[in-house]
């Protein structure tokens, strides 16, 4: 994993992209992503896949990349000035 120390100025602009603090983050990898979880290497859905199904089960990437994922405590750990 590698995580990053967003700048003052950066956490100014991810906030700009919500209007309140979301209530849920992903269940895999406990932050906010656009696109696939990245923590996710494989998984398996009984019904019409993802969304619709139950996923029956998952394999995790022992090491991942999350450069793409928010972290909640990353953006939100202080008040906006």
């Amino acid at each position: 994993m590698t995580h990053r120390n967003p700048s003052p100025e950066e956490k100014l602009a991810l906030r700009a992209l919500f209007e309140n603090i979301p209530q849920e983050v992903c269940g895999d990898c406990g932050g906010y992503h656009m696109r696939a979880c990245p923590r996710i290497k494989r998984q398996v859905w009984i019904g019409q896949g993802a969304g619709s199904g139950a996923r029956t089960e998952v394999e995790y990437f022992d090491n991942w990349d999350d450069t793409e994922v928010i972290f909640p405590e990353e953006i939100f750990d202080e008040e906006p000035e």
